[in-house]
């Protein structure tokens, strides 16, 4: 048994998509990651699985006739994890582990030796697309059905083997490499989640970069996002591989489900507020809640969003001279603020109280505990003026917490008791702590998040409508 360490850069992303054609923005774009539940880059899958293939030096010479990956987890940039690998009977498994937790499986079945070809590499790069499709839910229907030719960039190809050892024949890589293009920019295409591959080898191709393929939806199921497709791959007349892919759709959420509805009461009139984090999900819905009930809404976050857009500013909101800036603004402009909103807060990644997560975890912590410790911190002495109100935005799993969210439990827990200490030290204030349930949010739109996700725009109305209500100066108070 083999028991190595890995570890993802960004040049290894970047040799990837050339050697395979996949430019999809999950793995590319550090602005479209920062927006998906994952909150950065994810690593490509089939790069993950060529990493664990070049953990089986005893491949090389062998013909390989099979092939099953699993894509049980996302995998990150510069995170160690550790790959074990054992042999028998003919097949050899490499497993991807995250500390204790399994994040890709590989199973290679071999059978006699590969044949002494050149197994030449084409120089001549060529994919169908450089921009992934869109589809909508509409489109992936049974049946449907992509095909075209397909050849990886020789060099990057090459590179790929030569970074991660890999010795088995080169057919194999750019199988994994088209694999990776075809799910991630024709189907599903830019929404896509890879997250299964079976693979029938049946001989190496001649030119190992060249290839074509068709791929057909076999089925769809609409509830959980899933597709699996037949596959077939060829190099001129030869069958190089046939098998099928599984992989999820993410669905675009619809507007109506982030929009809040219409207005409740004038309650807020004349109110002045400010939403640290409201480019989207609950914090947009806010915003749009709190104006349609008469208050003027500034905005604070890291990204621009369809929110107040006139109002709006655009920083880090740990950020002292973004804050100090924020603040200069709304007195320049209003004299005033009676509303703080801290909602802003980093996307929620499963982690283990292990020492391979431990950094992982501190920096969760103070970064989700400093998005609202600062605003407070900078904000609180003007809400005293107004006898305004401080809104956090905590969640249900400060009461009860989730087992595969250590760091995001003690966040919430910690920026609670800030809320609460927050009127003892300015007893003009009152705090208003939000227990959300799960929120259907661009945080939250996977397969699983999505489930039992409740449409922002509800909860929204009834924070405005408790604010408009007003609160007792020098307490807290539970909104769930």
């Amino acid at each position: 048994m083999s028991n190595d360490l890995i570890r993802f850069s960004e040049e290894d992303l970047r040799l990837f998509s050339a050697a395979s054609g996949d430019r999809n923005p999950l793995h590319l774009s550090p602005q479209y990651a920062d927006r998906t539940s994952y909150g950065q880059r994810v690593v490509f899958g089939p790069l993950g699985a060529i990493a664990c293939l070049g953990s089986m030096p005893t491949l090389g010479g062998l013909r390989i006739t099979g092939l099953t990956a699993d894509f049980l987890r996302p995998i990150f940039l510069n995170i160690d994890y550790r790959v074990r690998t054992e042999v028998a009977d003919g097949e050899w498994v490499a497993r991807l582990y995250d500390g204790s937790v399994l994040v890709l499986s590989l199973a290679v079945k071999a059978s006699g030796f590969a044949p002494d070809d050149d197994a030449g590499i084409s120089s001549a790069p060529f994919v169908q697309r450089s921009e992934a499709v869109i589809r909508g839910e509409n489109e992936i229907t049974e049946g449907l059905q992509v095909s075209g030719r397909h050849a990886c960039d020789s060099s990057a190809l090459a590179a790929l083997a030569l970074r991660w050892k890999v010795t088995a024949h080169p057919s194999v890589l750019a199988v994994f490499s088209l694999s990776s293009y075809v799910v991630g920019m024709e189907l599903p295409g830019r929404t896509a989640l890879f997250f299964k591959l079976v693979l029938e080898l049946h001989s190496p191709a001649k030119r190992a970069a060249e290839m074509n393929y068709q791929a057909s939806v076999r089925s769809f199921d609409v509830r959980t996002g899933q597709v699996r497709m037949d596959v077939s791959i060829a190099s001129g007349e030869a069958r190089v591989a046939s098998g099928e892919y599984w992989a999820f759709s993410r669905p675009a959420l619809p507007v109506e489900e982030v929009e809040a509805p219409a207005l409740v009461s004038n309650g807020l009139a004349g109110r002045v507020a400010l939403i640290i984090g409201a480019s989207r999900g609950l914090g947009a819905a806010t915003g749009r809640a709190l104006e349609r009930n008469g208050a003027l809404v500034f905005t604070l976050s890291r990204s621009a969003g369809s929110a107040t857009a006139g109002l709006s500013e655009v920083g880090d909101a740990t950020d002292p001279e973004v804050l100090d800036r924020m603040r200069q603004r709304v007195l320049a402009e209003q004299g005033r603020l009676d509303i703080l909103v801290c909602n802003a807060c980093p996307a929620i990644l499963p982690l283990r109280l292990e020492p391979n997560a431990l950094v992982r975890i501190q920096e969760y912590i103070n970064r989700a505990v400093m998005l609202a410790a600062a605003p407070l911190c900078a904000f609180l002495d003007l809400l005293s003026d107004s006898g305004g109100c401080a809104v956090v935005i905590s969640s249900v799993a400060a009461e009860r917490p989730v087992r595969e969210w250590p760091h995001y439990v003690a966040a919430k827990n910690a920026v609670e008791a800030l809320a609460r200490v927050a009127p003892l030290q300015y007893p003009r204030i009152s705090s208003l702590i939000v227990r959300p349930e799960k929120l259907l949010t661009e945080m939250t739109n996977t397969p699983m998040g999505r489930r039992g996700a409740l449409p922002p725009g509800q909860l929204a109305v009834r924070i405005a409508d408790r604010l408009g209500r007003g609160l007792t100066p020098g307490a807290s108070e539970i909104l769930r």
